[in-house]
């Protein structure tokens, strides 16, 4: 899957250099006796989630139930920090057992070799498309925790008090959110993400704005296409949007949830994980909470998490075994549970009950049918190197008022230098 290029950049040059270390290690594989105990610590951003990650933990600790040897233990990493602790982690032989990880940080660690081959845990599963990218040159190395793709969502109750209607294009938005601020005082019309300091999770949102105009970022054989019609198109209504005075600039995007689950945002473009954060333990009830498709032509994005066996545990089969367990129909079920409508490794359907108290989740699983990774085709591993110049770029246009098409072609240009 990764051409000679992109195996020259992996992951830092000290993990790369610790890679030298992790050969032979396959001779620690030791597998517990029976009865022997053994503890797999397993390292997701999620542990630290008020209520959800509560809810996944209590969802995966079901394994010790039929598996009364096994202790799992949490590696609860801030979202922030996650890429670069378990980077180093692993880059020094060290770090989780198993661990949950956005597809873009599974696609780097895969390629430095630091993942073991989940086959035999995936024998026999019905795994769904959501596990398609898990495969890595013929080997799995991965197998589905969640997709969480993304949405429009609003607060009913408000949109109804300012009469407005469910956007269906960029200026509809606009239109609606300035009504439900007008009508309710206090209350931000839209929210979404828009600061560089917040790149990882801008540009991953910002590829439904781009895919929802008809971008690819690749052309028919393969070149990354940066400065297109589409891509201009795509910037110049984000930028419209941020101009718009609906939006409170300078917020983090924490804060911003936080004023939609107080019931002081009408309308966001949030994924399902977000929003299920929203809809849980907050002054809005998730009853007043709805979803519909983005004001988008195209579909949008999702984000992928992914579960992967380091290479470093000392009790990898254990760790297979639990992974195997993950995608049975019991741990799937589980999860299903407490993941709302996310979509996980196999198609366990959301309830007829978990629909109806959360009115948003229908949505959502149905954007699922057709929503595409936020990486590049073909430039997995390089693409937030790639985004970092295309977010720059639309910075430039939303702060200094660039001329979208000059923005994107300086990206372009530093892009072929590049790459």
């Amino acid at each position: 899957m990764f051409d000679k290029t992109s195996r020259r950049k992996l992951l830092a040059t000290a993990a790369l250099a610790a890679l030298a270390l992790t050969v032979g290690l396959g001779a620690g594989e030791t597998h517990a006796q029976s009865g022997e105990k053994v503890t797999l610590k397993l390292a997701n951003s999620q542990w630290l989630d008020a209520l959800r990650g509560k809810n996944l933990w209590a969802a995966v600790s079901k394994y010790q139930e039929t598996n009364p040897n096994v202790t799992l233990e949490q590696e609860a990493i801030p979202s922030a920090e996650f890429a670069d602790k378990l980077t180093t982690e692993m880059g020094a032989g060290q770090g989780p057992d198993v661990a949950m990880m956005q597809e873009g940080l599974f696609y780097a660690i895969a390629d430095a070799g630091f993942l073991v081959d989940l086959s035999a845990a995936a024998d026999g599963a019905r795994l769904n498309k959501s596990n398609e990218n898990g495969v890595i040159d013929g080997k799995r190395l991965g197998v589905a925790w969640q997709r969480a793709v993304y949405a429009l969502i609003y607060n009913k109750p408000l949109i109804d008090a300012a009469n407005a209607k469910v956007p269906t294009t960029v200026d509809e938005l606009i239109a609606s959110a300035k009504a439900a601020s007008a009508a309710t005082p206090g209350v931000i019309g839209f929210t979404a993400r828009h600061q560089i300091n917040d790149f990882s999770g801008w540009f991953m949102d910002f590829q439904s704005w781009a895919y929802g105009y008809g971008v690819n970022w690749v052309d028919a054989n393969g070149k990354l296409t940066i400065n297109t019609p589409e891509a201009v198109a795509a910037i110049t209504a984000f930028k419209k949007t941020y101009d718009a005075g609906i939006m409170p600039i300078g917020d983090s995007f924490p804060t911003q949830r936080t004023r939609f689950k107080e019931k002081h945002a009408a309308f966001s473009i949030d994924n399902s994980g977000g929003t299920l954060n929203i809809a849980s333990g907050g002054a809005l009830q998730s009853g007043d909470l709805y979803a519909a498709p983005m004001p988008f032509k195209n579909p949008g994005a999702h984000q992928q998490i992914f579960v992967g066996v380091s290479s470093h545990g000392k009790s990898q089969k254990e760790a297979i075994a639990f992974v195997k367990w993950l995608i049975g129909p019991v741990g799937q079920q589980a999860l299903r549970d407490a993941s709302g409508p996310d979509a996980l490794a196999t198609d366990v359907p959301v309830s007829d009950a978990y629909s109806k108290t959360n009115p948003w989740a229908p949505t959502f699983v149905k954007l699922a049918e057709t929503s595409r990774s936020t990486l590049i085709k073909g430039y997995e591993v390089e693409t937030a190197q790639i985004m970092r110049f295309v977010m720059q770029a639309v910075e430039k246009v939303i702060l200094a008022n660039a001329d979208p098409k000059t923005a994107l072609a300086e990206a372009q240009s530093a892009i072929d230098k590049q790459f």
